[in-house]
């Protein structure tokens, strides 16, 4: 289990609703903001961007070597200055939504620490960075591991690694790729993880819609991340796989709905108690009863309502003997019968 800003996360809590808008909003600060409010309307527990300082995380030169030069151009245009980051969050807590971000270097984990984030998202392209993970861990921060595209192995491995260094941490059942569709996921993964390294699980998911979401819930995901949009025909790689604020909403009241129905029920409420007195049966007699005589399958039934002696005692009173004379169609009650 682990807590951010004093929501516990873990078996038992609610599932913990993240809305990744990661680059959607691209450099644009206003449109930022609208994100973050659209978020918080929608019922997430956080809004989440990433944190990108290009020449910190990225080689130029390789990266157009090897013909992704794009992304290169498209994580410079996305950066956010320290005073930015700080304005975002300010409007997060505005909002009453947490403000998270995944850093990719770290100059951008120091950044994320200067602003006392409470937890850090950690990419699963960062996920067997053993200088990024220590940084990040060494902010005493709750850790939001995701593993796309590594092994179990190499799961394994890194969480050996955080359990020296890390304060908490959680994990993510990820696949990396967009969209990821229903054939890709393998939900018992979940369960595997939280074996390998006892620690909250949760789901980082590439689907379009909310629908494998929902699945990760069911199979214990503590947490989901969803890529989120306020519109998808804003420009961005990621509006494909990002779901709009009608998607959210409905993602959240399910994670709500999912964690105040997977109680343990230990007593009936009211409306129970009131319908259980009409719908269930009591014994009743077919015939006039005389005083003295016994209680036969040829004198009695069942019938509701449930306000005398209970179905459940019928063949346990037959051969018990009458009281009191019973009337035929009577309920039969406690003081109408003796002992056999």
């Amino acid at each position: 289990m682990i807590e951010i800003e004093g929501t516990k996360i873990g078996t038992g809590d609610r599932p913990y609703i993240i809305a990744e808008v990661g680059i959607n909003a691209r450099n644009d600060l206003t449109l930022a903001k609208r994100f973050i409010e659209v978020a918080a309307d929608a019922g997430a527990d956080a809004v989440k961007f990433q944190t990108h300082i290009a020449d910190a995380e990225m080689v130029e030169s390789e990266m157009r070597s090897i013909d992704v030069g794009e992304v290169y151009d498209t994580v410079a245009d996305c950066e956010w200055s320290l005073d930015e980051h700080r304005e975002l969050q300010s409007y997060a807590d505005m909002n009453d939504v947490t403000f998270l971000s995944t850093p990719f270097s770290t100059d951008a984990v120091d950044l994320l620490d200067k602003i006392d984030v409470p937890a850090i998202k950690i990419g699963s392209g960062e996920m067997n960075n053993r200088e990024l993970l220590e940084r990040a861990a060494s902010t005493g921060k709750p850790l939001l591991v995701s593993t796309g595209m590594n092994t179990l192995d190499e799961i394994k491995a890194t969480c050996e690694f955080l359990d020296d260094v890390a304060s908490e941490y959680a994990l993510f059942y990820c696949v990396s790729a967009y969209p990821t569709t229903a054939a890709d996921f393998d939900f018992k993964t979940i369960e595997t993880l939280e074996e390998i390294a006892d620690v909250s699980v949760g789901f980082s998911d590439h689907s379009t819609g909310v629908e494998a979401a929902k699945v990760a819930i069911g199979n214990g995901a503590a947490l989901i991340e969803k890529h989120f949009t306020i519109d998808r025909r804003l420009p961005g790689p990621d509006q494909e796989v990002s779901i709009e604020p009608d998607d959210l909403a409905n993602l959240s009241e399910f994670a709500t709905l999912y964690n105040e129905t997977s109680t343990e029920k230990e007593e009936l409420d009211d409306e129970e108690i009131e319908i259980k007195q009409w719908a269930q049966h009591s014994i009743v007699a077919t015939e006039p009863i005389k005083q003295g005589e016994k209680l036969t399958k040829e004198n009695t039934t069942t019938k509701r309502p449930g306000t005398g002696l209970s179905a459940e005692q019928y063949f346990e009173l037959l051969g018990s003997y009458a009281t009191t004379a019973i009337p035929q169609d009577a309920v039969v009650t406690s003081t109408d019968i003796g002992t056999k």
